[in-house]
Formats: structure tokens, sequence, C-alpha cells
């Protein structure tokens, strides 16, 4: 991987465009738009939301059948996803009530498997990890999951804070790793090494194989220089250390808001010879301080000087009734947002939280997609 990136923040990024402008194509969203996953009122832990999850596709005859009978499925559901050809495995950020020493609602990770067309077969009744360590002892939040071998890698953020003169100081984020063979026993290994936590930092993201030898890391540190921007960081292991690569690239400006971010959405998927399909989520405030958070996609060619090669952005905005309104606790109106995507049959599919309360789907063909960023090569 070239050590010096080339990013696209260069005039024509920084040309004010307008959100309105329609883009080439758009997902589909599955279902009509109605949720896949909904808080469960009497579960403590989520209760009021569930969001951003990420996900992983079990497609092996032999490791859908040691996983059924860890997560003991009964014949039925076995059946529903033996006969789909496979499962989705999401695990979700949910949050219950809020916590009036901290007034926050911390964030634990569930669990629930689906056919790879997003109908749930089996939700597991009890968190998978919960926000006990002091490294995230407010929250497990946004993971994304690549596998790499036998196992799975979980990169997520860690919420966490420390007490000056004894108040909570809330805000503090790291990314941190968890891993798993079975996705209800995990090896938790805290924050990641390297100078990628130097700074608060999330959304990271790993690619699911390697570039030039060495493993990529996309992350977006929230302060510093180039912040609320794609970072890469690179390591000769999946694990770390991370040294970070620089910023790969930064949201375009609309004349619509004040100011606008981005961030990686699920693990990018390989296209083969160092390209790679990315989606990434696209944050906006607007000058009234409202929020929206759109879908976006990019092309990216690590063979080429500038690896971001094109992209649409946005792909996807929230006009359905389940993404424009939220808990008003603790949901965030015109919100779609998403941490996970993968490649079924000729689409891809891609979960995502609807106003930071609810998980629904999409889907899109994937070679759709990629024809449309090669013919679409302005960024």
């Amino acid at each position: 991987m070239n050590p010096h990136i080339q990013h696209n923040n260069g005039a024509s990024s920084q040309v004010k465009r307008t959100i309105l402008a329609k883009p080439p194509l758009t997902p589909e969203r599955l279902y009509e738009g109605r949720p896949i996953l909904e808080p469960i009122a009497d579960h403590y832990w989520e209760s009021r939301v569930v969001l951003n999850a990420g996900s992983a596709l079990i497609e092996g005859s032999e490791e859908m059948e040691a996983l059924f009978k860890v997560w003991n499925l009964d014949p039925e559901q076995q059946n529903k996803l033996w006969d789909a050809g496979g499962a989705c495995v999401l695990l979700y950020r949910a949050q219950g009530e809020i916590d009036p020493t901290t007034e926050m609602a911390p964030s634990y990770l569930g669990m629930a498997v689906f056919t790879p067309g997003l109908e749930l077969v089996y939700r597991h009744p009890e968190p998978i990890m919960t926000p006990t360590e002091p490294f995230h002892n407010l929250g497990i939040e946004d993971p994304r999951c690549t596998k790499v071998g036998d196992a799975y890698f979980l990169h997520y953020t860690g919420h966490y804070f420390h007490p000056p003169s004894g108040l909570p100081d809330i805000g503090k984020t790291h990314i941190c790793l968890a891993t798993t063979t079975d996705f209800i026993h995990w090896d938790i290994h805290g924050p990641v090494q390297g100078d990628v936590n130097d700074l608060p930092n999330k959304n990271a993201t790993l690619f699911p194989e390697q570039v030039d030898g060495k493993w990529i890391l996309m992350h977006r540190p929230m302060d510093g220089k180039d912040a609320m921007a794609i970072h890469l960081a690179s390591s000769s292991a999946p694990e770390g250390p991370w040294v970070s690569t620089g910023v790969m690239m930064s949201s375009y400006t609309y004349k619509e808001f004040k100011t606008s971010w981005i961030g990686a959405a699920g693990p990018p998927i390989a296209l083969g010879g160092g390209k790679f399909l990315m989606m990434y989520h696209q944050g906006n405030r607007a000058f009234d301080g409202t929020r929206e958070y759109d879908l976006a996609a990019a092309l990216l060619d690590f063979n080429q000087t500038s690896i971001v090669q094109s992209r649409i952005e946005p792909i996807m905005r929230p006009t359905h009734p389940n993404e424009q309104v939220g808990d008003p606790d603790l949901g965030v109106d015109n919100v779609i947002f998403s941490c996970a995507n993968f490649v079924w049959g000729e689409h891809l599919i891609i979960p995502y939280a609807g106003a930071d309360s609810r998980i629904c789907g999409a889907s899109i063909v994937k070679d759709d997609l990629v024809a449309a960023l090669e013919n679409h090569l302005t960024v």
C-alpha cells in the first residue's frame, strides 16, 4: 500500500453541491421499509432502541451445523436457515433506560440470526457483551465484523469515562477489538494498540483481505488533523498494532448544510486485484442544528495513487417514516446508519439503523452499483 495516500479532498470536493441531486441508482428498502428488528420492552438492556449492527454471513454447512448447536436452535429454526442456504448474524447495539448517574443509556451488544434475506429466525435473549470493562463502561457501540481465518474480528467503539473531581467526563471514545468463533463466547482484547487511539476515534472497519501484504483498517478520528474524515491504518497482523497512513477521503460540502462528515459503514467488499466496493455513512448538520445521516458508496483501487476512484454521495437518504422519527430520548431523527453489508447472490444486502431506534434492511444489485461507480469517476 502506498504509504502516502492522495485523498480526494481537492477542488472538486470543496465545490458546494446540493443534497437534492438524484443519484444514478438507489438501494431498495426490504419489506417496504418495515423494521427487521425492534426493541423488546421487558428486556432491560434493549427496551428503548436497537441500532447500528455489524453482520457476518455464514454459508458453509460444517460451520452452520456447529453454530446451530451452540445457539441451541430448534429443528424449525434450523430448517429455515438450511432452506435459505445460509445465515446472517447481526451483532447489534442496544440501549434500555437512561442511567441517572451518567444521564446516558449504556450500550450493550445483542445477537440475532436471520436468513440472508434478513428474515428473523433466532434472537438471543441476553446481551452477548456488556459495558462493564473500564474501557467501555458507557457503551459497546457500532460494531463492524470481518472474518479472518476461522475467527470473527469485531472492531467497535468503546465509550468510557473517567470521573474528574468526582463527576463523569462524558464523551471519550476509542477503537476496541473482540474476537469469537461462535458469536456467544468472546475474547475481549480491549483498545487496539497503535497510534489510531492517540486521539478519540471510532468507525473502525477491517478490510476483508490484505493489500500488499498488509492488513488495512479504516477509522475516523474525532479530533486532530483531518478530523471527521475516513483515515487508513496498516498492520502486519489483523489485531494490530496499527500505524495510521493518512486521510483517505473527506465529505463533500453541501449548500443545504453547515457542515458534513463521513465514516465507514460495513467492511469493504473485495472485488479482486486490490479493488474494493465501500459503503459509508455521511453525516450532515443543518444551519438550524438538526442532523441528517445518509448512505453513500465509493470504489477503491489500491493500485492507483489516488485510492478513491469514484463515489456516489449520497446514494440513499432517510425518506421513510422509520428513518425519519426516532425514540424521543435516545434516537436521532433522519438517520440511515449502516455498520454492515454482505453479498448474497447478485445483491449487496445492507442492514441499517433507522433513526437510531430500529434496524431495517436494503438491497442493491452489486454489479449495477459497481458499474454506476465506474461510470461516475468524478470525485
